[in-house]
């Protein structure tokens, strides 16, 4: 072996002898650098996470729903699995999804594919099949992993099941789903997608969601409600669900709800209840009152009362008739200091009795919650672009979005090592077609750099013989400041 060296009168040959070329050789291969990782699982960091999907379970939904009628080829699992890479991956485009998966040959069938999904095909399957199959998979998931996902963080004081509802708009580029708001003097109006959302207060996921235009109202929501919440819970919402009809509803069926006083609504006074001393800096008053309500609604003309109708009977179509509902809604009103005392105070409703005003008004406080839950859904999925042009397409891919941030919760509990969620899933979406174990890397991130440098630690400490040109340091050496630093890194169990 030998050097050459450029020196002022010329090149010099510098020869090594062939014992010390065998003794930095032994020394490299010590170094295990460019060995393979030992925290390879043998499956890319997306197939470990579609292990959390059973697919016997979602076959046997799509079976039920009927999902595979008519399909050759994408049946209802691939479909559901295609589209989770989508959304992780934060796919924009079918294009996108399609060149995704073209490097990924050599591994889609650890994906439980079978054949490398076109365009038009996925386009086909996201008009045609079904968005209850989807709702229905996320039902069985957040059934599976509702457990796993509960958190101690109830309200102090309140022994009851804590709801939070709400709505969330999702604004479309065109008006496939109708949108809100005056028509737009130049251009088209925009159409829009409201997602009403039911959450538990202990938990960071969906219960239950209904998807509907923009343009509905909040208190459709409403109809219904108390017969899917447990006996004895307590759901909390904000002014745009008014509808005391409803309210009365709860009561009737034991549920206790927790909102804010419209400044138009009728009330009676019936009692007025004592303040206890410790909340007397914050409560205002505590009363019992009695709410009065009118309501018009429309309801079709049964036969009986067509054959009795006067004047000109149509001959098809329905004959609507007006009527006026009315009744009283007995209730609590709490008013509280706003905590500044200078902007006023806040009223709240409720048809809990028994439980102290202080905790109630906490109970609304913690409605905020799924407001930054939605916060966090817009920002870490693709919620601005979607994959086709038609209502099924658009439920389909908010569904998905809503199985993957299920999916994404579940990883989160199952590592001790505390992450914030959207930079656990900056770290998935950068890894996703990595052979690196998903749990080892979350729990400990530097762990191989970590390792590596240690490695070079041991391996520089051991003296090597002096050359002629000893004061040379190539690329694989440390300075003397770095190895002192490094020098106190101790090496942590993986």
């Amino acid at each position: 072996a030998c050097v050459r060296m450029n020196t002022k009168k010329g090149k010099n040959l510098l020869v090594i002898p062939p014992r010390f070329c065998n003794f930095v050789a032994t020394k490299l291969k010590s170094y295990k650098i460019m060995d393979k990782v030992t925290t390879n699982s043998g499956i890319p960091v997306f197939g470990e996470v579609i292990k959390l999907l059973d697919k016997q379970k979602i076959t046997k939904i799509a079976d039920q729903t009927g999902a595979n009628r008519y399909s050759k080829r994408l049946d209802a699992y691939q479909h559901l699995v295609i589209l989770l890479y989508a959304v992780i991956g934060q796919l924009q485009s079918l294009r996108d999804i399609e060149l995704a998966f073209l490097p990924m040959a050599h591994c889609i069938q650890q994906f439980g594919l079978s054949y490398m999904v076109r365009r038009s095909t996925l386009s086909d399957a996201n008009s045609r099949r079904s968005p209850q199959f989807f709702e229905n998979v996320y039902n069985a998931l957040y059934a599976h992993y509702s457990p796993l996902l509960s958190d101690s963080r109830p309200v102090t004081g309140l022994n009851k099941q804590l709801f939070i509802m709400d709505s969330t708009t999702i604004s479309l580029f065109s008006q496939i789903f109708r949108g809100t708001g005056r028509n737009a003097i130049n251009g088209q109006k925009k159409g829009g997608v409201k997602a009403h959302t039911v959450i538990k207060a202990d938990e960071d996921a969906m219960a239950f969601m209904n998807i509907t235009d923009a343009a509905t109202s909040d208190q459709s929501l409403l109809n219904g409600l108390c017969t899917r919440l447990p006996y004895g819970s307590c759901v909390t919402f904000d002014m745009g669900y008014v509808n005391y009809e409803a309210w009365q509803q709860f009561t009737d069926n034991g549920v206790f709800y927790v909102t804010r006083e419209k400044k138009t609504c009728k009330k009676t006074i019936l009692e007025v209840k004592d303040i206890p001393q410790e909340d007397a800096d914050v409560i205002v008053s505590d009363e019992i009152v009695e709410l009065s309500w009118r309501k018009r609604t429309k309801r079709p003309m049964t036969p009986e009362e067509l054959s009795h109708r006067r004047g000109r009977r149509p001959k098809d179509g329905i004959v609507w008739v007006t009527e006026s509902k009315s009744g009283k809604h007995k209730c609590r009103r709490i008013t509280k200091w706003k905590d500044n005392k200078d902007e006023g105070t806040i009223t709240f409703i409720t048809n809990d009795f028994d439980t102290p005003a202080s905790i109630l008004c906490e109970v609304y406080r913690r409605r905020w919650q799924i407001e930054t839950l939605f916060k966090r859904l817009k920002q870490n999925f693709p919620l601005k672009y979607f994959w086709g042009d038609n209502q099924n397409a658009i439920q389909i891919q908010i569904w998905v979005c809503m199985i993957a941030w299920l999916l994404m919760q579940v990883v989160k509990r199952q590592v001790k090592r505390k992450w914030s969620l959207s930079n656990m899933m900056t770290a998935i979406h950068i890894l996703l077609n990595s052979y690196i174990s998903l749990y080892d890397f979350l729990e400990l991130p530097e762990g191989l750099w970590l390792r590596t440098i240690k490695k070079r630690v041991e391996n520089m400490k051991t003296e090597l013989p002096s050359l002629p040109f000893s004061d040379l340091k190539g690329p694989n050496f440390e300075n003397q400041r770095t190895i002192t630093h490094l020098e106190r890194v101790t090496e942590p169990k993986i």
